[in-house]
């Protein structure tokens, strides 16, 4: 199994040291579940003590005790999938194709721009449906003062290409390897980015998984996380706001 990975990787241009074995891939995924679904059962029996309390944390409160932890633990899996029991740190190959030419800088940042307006339109359609409001995880998290705001500009910078590494990056890559399909890859990463929103709700779950597919096609038909990269950051900017 591992030699038929490798052997689809090097068809993609993606070298033996650049995809990492299955247990390396499935101890994250393990992890992302066992968290989501531990989140998710709290948020939905709303025993979650960090949820009810952070909406009335002071700025300093905020940035300590939940943008300081989110920042640890994004930071914590990009070193684990691009640089952790590996020969070398693969952190460039996973982000993809860079800008080495205007045209192709011009086209990305347009594309960054159709997911944003795709991803905002899910989620006003989401709405409109639904009738929903922001969960007490969400709120929580959200800036409500000058200072949150601008850590939340770290905060939203960070967490966007941090999660486009870990999912469309590292997970896509990986999965696709070992499952010789693109489809699967792409369906497969966009449902544990989804899990991973499971504290803000079962609705958040397949707002985000439907994010996660957006996100992941236009990974696979730019070679590059980039455009993605840029739109994913756009929405959580947007988000303070």
């Amino acid at each position: 199994m591992e030699q038929l990975a490798c052997q689809r990787a090097r068809e993609r241009g993606v070298t033996a040291s650049q995809l990492a074995p299955q247990w390396h891939t499935g101890l994250l995924v393990g992890l992302m579940v066992a968290v989501a679904l531990t989140g998710l059962l709290l948020g939905e029996s709303g025993t979650s003590s960090a949820s009810s309390a952070a909406p009335s944390l002071s700025a300093w409160q905020r940035i300590t005790s939940v943008y300081l932890p989110m920042l640890m633990v994004q930071f914590g899996l990009v070193f684990y999938v691009a640089r952790a029991f590996r020969g070398r740190n693969v952190l460039s190959s996973l982000i993809g194709e860079r800008w080495r030419t205007p045209r192709r800088a011009a086209i990305d940042v347009i594309l960054a721009s159709v997911a944003f307006v795709g991803i905002m339109s899910v989620e006003l359609a989401w709405r409109r449906v639904v009738g929903a409001t922001n969960h007490d995880s969400v709120t929580a998290m959200l800036p409500v003062t000058t200072q949150d705001r601008l850590a939340w500009v770290i905060v939203a910078i960070s967490v966007g290409c941090c999660e486009e590494v870990v999912y469309r990056g590292y997970l896509q890559t990986q999965l696709r390897a070992f499952t010789g399909s693109l489809v699967l890859a792409i369906a497969f990463q966009a449902l544990l980015f989804g899990l991973a929103h499971g504290q803000q709700g079962a609705g958040a779950i397949v707002r985000c998984s439907l994010h996660g597919l957006l996100l992941g096609g236009l990974a696979a038909w730019r070679r590059s996380l980039i455009p993605g990269l840029i739109g994913h950051v756009a929405i959580d900017l947007a988000a303070a706001w």
